[in-house]
């Protein structure tokens, strides 16, 4: 019986395949055809090929036709900020804030005309302290600066890393509230030498500080960090010994070397200009031709330390010495 049921089955399954297979043909041919059609119908495409020049964008509207059009560009006049060099009229309209090193610049350098709200052990969280008779919110709002340069830290460098990244957030904001438009230059901390680390100034702990600070820059529009620890720092990156009398503070015939540096390291705008042959002595020439070309960056000369200055050597005999700054006294 069971034999006779599997057989009678069989013999059904094969007359509904038979039955079914027209069917199922001819509707795997029209999916097919219909998926044919399908694909010979193309959406419209855009592509757009960028020259210096000019911008041609060619769109398929169907098979065989295409349309182009061609916008030129004119150059940008969207200045890109970059480093350059400046001379010293560029800090006619700056404000430098800082410790004692900033007071050597003060003291010692050749920016001519720049301001100035620095004291000896200034810290980040003081600058609330006044300073010939000004605070630095008031010192802000005395006059329009397109420069402010900061260099605070040496004397936190043992306190605790948000503490006093929290107070330069605070002394960012108090610039950009009274100076939306100046340039903010945050200035690495300078190292000291080998020598005159401790256990609570370490050139491991300025480095950390200094890197805290760069990642600040980035929080801030139109604010950048420099570094001029390159210059004074020794193969072992510590500031070089015979820069210094003290181990902290450079002499003070660096400090030109310093102000140099600075001038060289100058966020500037650089435009795609455009220049043209010109008509000279009034000789028949070639018809001018006009290019955009973009300005290269300026090359840097490599820093130098000028040894020959009057007071780089003196007597002991002669009753002359050296203070941190290493000017006679």
């Amino acid at each position: 019986m069971n034999k006779y049921k599997q057989c009678m089955y069989t013999v059904i399954l094969i007359l509904t395949c038979l039955v079914a297979s027209p069917f199922i043909i001819m509707q795997i041919w029209e999916n097919s055809s219909l998926k044919q059609a399908k694909a010979q119908k193309k959406e419209p495409v855009v592509t757009t090929t960028v020259t210096e020049t000019a911008t041609t964008a060619v769109t398929t509207v169907s098979d065989n036709e295409t349309t182009a059009t061609e916008a030129v560009e004119e150059p940008s006049t969207e200045p890109v900020k970059v480093f350059g060099t400046s001379d010293r009229s560029y800090f006619d309209d700056a404000l430098f804030i800082g410790d004692s090193r900033t007071v050597g610049i003060k003291e010692y350098g050749t920016l001519g005309n720049a301001d100035y709200f620095c004291s000896v052990g200034l810290a980040s969280n003081k600058v609330g302290e006044r300073l010939d008779g000004f605070t630095l919110e008031e010192k802000l709002a005395s006059k329009t600066y397109g420069k402010v340069y900061i260099m605070l830290g040496i004397n936190e460098v043992a306190n605790d890393i948000e503490y006093t990244m929290s107070s330069f957030r605070n002394i960012m904001s108090l610039v950009k509230a009274y100076q939306p438009d100046a340039v903010i230059y945050l200035q690495a901390n300078l190292h000291v030498t080998y020598s005159a680390q401790t256990a609570s100034i370490t050139n491991d702990g300025i480095n950390n500080l200094n890197y805290r600070i760069s990642q600040l820059a980035d929080e801030f529009e139109n604010s950048y960090f420099i570094d001029i620890n390159e210059v004074f720092d020794d193969e072992y990156g510590n500031l070089t010994a015979e820069f210094t009398s003290d181990g902290i503070h450079v002499f003070g015939k660096y400090y030109d070397t310093w102000c140099t540096w600075l001038c060289d390291n100058t966020v500037i705008d650089q435009y795609y200009i455009e220049s043209s042959t010109e008509i000279q002595n009034e000789e028949p020439q070639e018809e001018a031709v006009t290019e955009y070309q973009y300005q290269e960056e300026p090359v840097y000369e490599d820093y130098g330390y000028y040894e020959n200055y009057d007071n780089s050597y003196y007597y002991d005999d002669g009753g002359y010495i050296e203070d941190n700054y290493g000017y006679q006294q």
